[in-house]
């Protein structure tokens, strides 16, 4: 195996996860958007699951930040690399703490909605049950 095999094996694997995480947060809002109850014809959502909604919403904040985040430092770093007369097929080490952001980024969403699975896993144990 070469460190491009690796690199590339770690895109991929990165790339699915956020997808992954993704769709399951857009789920969770639909199974809260499930056990909404109507208040004086008025939709309300139980007070069990408010903390995953919200875990959710921050879940899904992050992914978007996690995005523009890593656009932008990397954007404006390869500027700087270019008005620097640096050529396309020009071998260059990169700063390592510019994956830093990111890579925080991408736990926090992976961590914010697993939680609240957890959490709407346990209500819907005690709804169901």
């Amino acid at each position: 195996m070469k460190l491009k095999d690796a690199r590339d094996l770690y895109y991929f694997f990165s790339g699915k996860t956020s997808d992954i995480v993704r769709q399951l947060a857009l789920a969770g809002v639909a199974i809260v958007w499930l056990f909404k109850v109507d208040v004086a014809g008025i939709p309300k959502v139980p007070a069990a699951l408010i903390l995953p909604l919200s875990l959710i919403v921050g879940g899904l904040a992050l992914d978007l930040l996690h995005y523009a985040v890593a656009t932008c430092l990397w954007g404006v770093y390869q500027r700087r690399k270019e008005k620097a007369g640096t050529k396309d097929d020009e071998e260059f080490l990169a700063p390592r703490q510019f994956n830093w952001p990111a890579l925080v980024l991408f736990t926090g969403k992976i961590l914010l909605v697993g939680s609240a699975y957890f959490l709407l896993l346990r209500h819907l144990v005690t709804v169901v049950v």
